[in-house]
């Protein structure tokens, strides 16, 4: 099984989740992730990066690792060129019981965005942690 941590359009309920994960997905529950997260108000989508803090998102398990090949094509992830001409770049990391942080849940995949890119993008901090495309505060 392959577990990606997702905290954006991915997430069951945003937009992207029916049409990239589809019926090939099981929903493994809520986790954190270290990490900050940003919202591009120009994008409508937000990116985490590897800064302090704490990222709330959902593992996805796939029961196949071909997931990956729309999953990096939606994220502008590709393996084959260097990272920083990537628009996010896959991870594996170690996530955290949502409601017990000093719980591991193990290691997953997620996707990551540099702070140079998310600076470029007017990335504006969510100090919480959270995103829903539905709940956004107004900026």
């Amino acid at each position: 099984m392959i577990r990606v941590f997702v905290y954006g359009t991915l997430q069951p309920g945003e937009r992207f989740h029916r049409p990239y994960c589809g019926d090939r997905v099981q929903v493994q529950g809520p986790a954190l992730a270290p990490g900050r997260l940003y919202h591009l108000p120009r994008l409508n989508y937000p990116a985490m990066t590897q800064e302090p803090g704490w990222v709330r998102g959902v593992i996805l398990g796939f029961e196949s690792p071909e997931a990956f090949v729309k999953l990096d094509q939606l994220e502008g992830c590709r393996r084959d060129r260097p990272s920083e001409e990537n628009e996010y770049n896959r991870l594996e990391i170690e996530v955290f019981d949502s409601q017990s942080p000093a719980r591991s849940l193990g290691r997953v995949w997620t996707y990551y965005m540099s702070r140079q890119r998310v600076h470029n993008y007017g990335g504006i901090w969510l100090p919480e942690g959270v995103w829903h495309e539905g709940q956004l505060p107004q900026f």
